[in-house]
C-alpha cells in the first residue's frame, strides 16, 4: 500500500507533463476544474441519465463518493461509453477494442473517478501534517525500518536520487527522509530512557518505576492551559501550551540538565501501560512496545520552567532563580496540527490522548534540530522560488553540471580586489603559473599587498566569446593599492593574512569572489576553513555594501 500510494502521489505530481514546468495550486485547480466540467458538459450532450450530476456545482460533485453515486449504477457500456467519449479509451472502431471490451467496470469506474476527484493540495496537507512523530510512524516497520530488517521487501522510502522534477519535489523528498532519519533516532532514545525507568504493573495497578534515567522522569502531573482559536482560513488552533510537572529527585548535576531545558528545546510525551508484573526483565530481542506497554507518544516544545508564581522564568544575563523542593513546572508548546487531529478522534468516541500521559523525556540538544529543521524547509516550500535561473537547473540534476562555473557567467568581474591574499609579488606569480604577470609600476617600495588584479582574458571573452584564442590573453596587470589607515595606533591595524595559499587553494579563492557557484572540497588539514576566510573578507572588502550568506 505505501509503494502504490507514491505511486499515485507521482503520478499527480503538481508539473505539466508536456513542458515540465512546475504548477501552482492556481494552475491544478484550473486543470481539475476544466476536467470535470468536460466531464459535466459529455453527461449534459450524450447522456440524459446523468441530467443530475451534469447540472450540479462543481464542489458538490468532485469527491470519490459524489462521483462513486453518480456513476456507480450506470452498466459497463454506458461507463465505456462515457470513457471513449473523453478519449479515456480506445473508439469502436479502433483495432484495440476487443481487448478494452473485455475491460472490467470496476476499472472503467476507478478510471472515471481517479482522473476527475478532487486532489488535495501538497502544500496544504504538508502544512497540516505533524513535525513529531507519533507511537504509530516510530514503530512501523515500513516506514522506519529497524536495524534487523533483512531487506528481502522493497520498502516505501523516499529516495534522493540524481534527478528531481521540480524544486518542491527537491525540497520534499529532504522534508520526508530527513523527518524519517530522525523518527529512527527519537525511537532508539525512547526505547533507551523508557527500558531504563523499567515501568512495572503495581499490584494495585498504577505504575512502579524500577529504575532511573538521565533523559526521562516520571510525569506527576499534565494539563493544557490554553488552546488558541484558528487562525483565519485554519481549522488547527494558532497556538496550544500546556504544563508538565515533574519530581527531579536526582543527583544535583541531573537536577540542573533538566532546570537548564531552553527555550525552544523539544521533550517528547509518552504513555506506557505496562502488563509485567514488578521484577519482570525485559528481553531486548523482543519487540519493545509490547513489554512496556508504549501506547502513546507525543512531541512538545520548552517555553520555559515556571517559578513559585507560576510565571515563565525568562532567560536572561542574571542567574536563574533557586526554587525549593524537588517538583519542577515546565511550560510546552504543543504541535496544533497534531492537537487538532487528537481532539477530532476524541471527539468521536477515542481516548483523550492528553489525560493519559507519564514520562516526560528529553533528548541531547546537539542530536533535537530536527523540528527547527523541519520547520525550515517547510517554510521554504511555502515561499516563492528564489534559487537564481542559473542554479535552478543544477540542484534539479538538469543541464550542464559545470554551468554555474564562474567562467560561464555572462557578469564575470574583470578587476577584483584581492586584498591580503598575497604575501608578495612572487606569492603571486607563484599562484598564476600560466599567466603572464605585469606591473603597472617598476618601484619595488609599491610592489607590496594589498593587489587588485585586472583579468585580460574577462575582457577578451566579453569582446568575442566565441573566440579560441585565448593564449593572448591570459595576462594579469597588478595594480598595488594603499587601504586608508583605520587610526594611529597598532591596535588599529587589522590582522593581515601570513597563509602562502597553493595556486589551488588560490583558484578557489577566486571562484569564490566571483559569481556563480563555487564548491571548496577537500580532506582536513588543505586548508578549507583558511580559504573560506579570506574569501569572506575578500567579498566585504570588494562589495562593502551588500549582504552575503555562507
Amino acid at each position: 500500500v505505501p509503494l502504490l500510494d507514491m505511486l499515485k502521489f507521482y503520478s499527480r505530481f503538481e508539473i505539466s507533463d508536456e513542458t515540465g514546468d512546475p504548477l501552482t495550486d492556481h494552475d491544478m485547480t484550473q486543470i481539475h476544474y476544466s476536467r470535470i466540467t468536460s466531464l459535466q458538459k459529455a453527461a449534459f450532450a450524450k447522456f440524459p441519465d446523468l441530467r443530475e450530476f451534469s447540472l450540479a456545482n462543481v464542489a458538490s460533485v468532485d469527491t470519490r463518493e459524489a462521483l462513486m453515486k453518480h456513476f456507480g449504477p450506470l452498466s459497463p457500456e454506458k461507463l465505456r461509453a462515457i470513457a471513449t467519449y473523453l478519449n479515456l479509451v480506445p473508439p469502436a472502431d479502433s483495432e484495440d477494442v476487443e481487448d478494452w471490451l473485455r475491460v472490467d467496470r470496476e476499472f472503467l469506474l476507478e478510471l472515471l473517478v481517479s482522473r476527475h476527484e478532487r486532489r488535495a493540495s501538497q502544500l496544504q496537507a504538508l502544512n497540516e501534517m505533524p513535525l513529531y512523530p507519533t507511537e504509530e510512524i516510530i514503530w512501523n516497520e515500513n516506514i522506519v525500518p529497524s536495524e534487523y530488517f533483512s531487506g528481502e521487501g522493497c520498502l516505501a522510502l523516499p529516495k534522493l536520487n540524481l534527478q528531481f522534477l521540480t524544486l518542491h519535489d527537491y525540497l520534499l523528498r529532504n522534508f520526508n527522509l530527513f523527518r524519517l532519519e530522525s523518527t529512527y533516532e527519537i525511537r532508539q532514545d525512547i526505547e533507551d530512557a523508557v527500558s531504563r525507568l523499567s515501568p512495572w504493573k503495581a499490584e494495585d495497578g498504577n505504575i512502579f518505576y524500577g529504575g532511573w534515567a538521565r533523559m526521562a522522569q516520571p510525569i506527576i502531573n499534565f494539563a493544557v492551559v490554553e488552546v488558541a482559536k484558528p487562525n483565519i482560513g485554519e481549522k488547527r488552533p494558532s497556538r496550544v501550551r500546556a504544563d508538565v510537572t515533574v519530581n527531579l529527585s536526582v543527583r544535583n548535576e541531573i537536577k540542573a540538565e533538566w532546570e537548564n531545558l531552553r527555550k525552544h528545546d523539544v521533550c517528547f510525551l509518552i504513555t506506557v501501560r505496562p502488563t509485567f508484573s514488578i521484577g519482570t526483565k525485559y528481553n531486548h530481542r523482543e519487540p519493545f512496545v509490547p513489554q512496556v506497554g508504549l501506547t502513546y507518544v507525543r512531541g512538545c516544545e520548552i517555553e520555559g520552567m515556571l517559578d513559585q508564581n507560576g510565571r515563565v522564568i525568562e532567560e536572561g544575563p542574571e542567574p536563574k532563580p533557586q526554587l525549593p523542593g524537588e517538583k519542577r513546572t515546565f511550560r510546552v508548546w504543543l504541535d496544533c496540527n497534531q492537537y487538532c487531529t487528537d481532539m477530532d478522534l476524541a471527539s468521536q468516541g477515542k481516548e483523550d490522548v492528553y489525560e493519559t500521559f507519564n514520562i516526560l523525556m528529553r533528548r541531547k540538544p546537539k542530536e533535537n534540530n530536527f523540528k527547527a529543521v523541519l520547520e525550515t524547509i517547510r517554510e521554504l516550500m511555502n515561499t516563492e522560488c528564489v534559487v537564481p535561473d542559473w542554479l535552478h537547473d543544477i540542484i534539479l540534476g538538469y543541464g550542464d553540471p559545470g554551468a554555474a562555473h564562474y567562467s560561464r557567467m555572462p557578469n564575470e568581474i574583470e578587476t577584483m580586489d584581492f586584498n591580503d591574499t598575497f604575501l608578495d609579488l612572487d606569492h603571486l606569480r607563484a599562484s598564476f603559473p600560466d599567466h603572464e604577470i605585469r606591473v603597472q609600476t617598476d618601484d619595488p617600495r609599491k610592489l607590496v599587498p594589498p593587489f587588485k588584479l585586472t583579468f585580460d582574458e574577462v575582457d577578451s571573452k566579453k569582446r568575442a566569446p566565441d573566440s579560441d584564442d585565448t593564449k593572448s590573453s591570459k595576462i594579469i596587470t597588478v595594480t598595488p593599492h594603499i587601504i586608508p589607515s583605520r587610526g594611529p595606533y597598532l591596535f588599529n591595524e587589522p590582522k593581515k593574512n601570513a597563509i602562502p595559499f597553493t595556486p589551488t587553494q588560490v583558484e578557489a579563492i577566486r571562484a569564490g569572489m566571483q559569481p556563480g557557484l563555487t564548491l571548496v572540497v577537500g580532506p582536513p588539514g588543505t586548508g578549507k576553513t583558511d580559504v573560506a576566510v579570506q574569501i569572506i573578507s575578500n567579498l566585504y572588502h570588494n562589495f562593502p555594501a551588500q549582504r552575503h550568506s555562507l
